[in-house]
């Protein structure tokens, strides 16, 4: 798995975080899974370094999509 490393800023949080590299605040599990020295309380303590996996891109087939449909 890929990671990149994230400095945490004042007063953000797991959400915080994984909203700014996935889009949904809701996504935490894989961060807190990466992390596991790091606690799972409110507000993260600034200037910790965090791992962020990096998801690999899907290749998505549409060759069965039709025309119009296809990018």
């Amino acid at each position: 798995m890929k990671y990149i490393f994230h400095t945490v800023k004042p007063f953000e949080r797991w959400d915080n975080i994984a909203y700014q590299y996935y889009g949904n605040q809701y996504k935490i599990q894989p961060l807190i899974e990466s992390n596991p020295h790091v606690s799972i309380s409110g507000i993260l303590k600034e200037g910790t370094e965090i791992k962020v996996p990096i998801e690999d891109e899907v290749k998505i087939d549409n060759s069965m999509l039709p025309v119009w449909r296809q990018q």
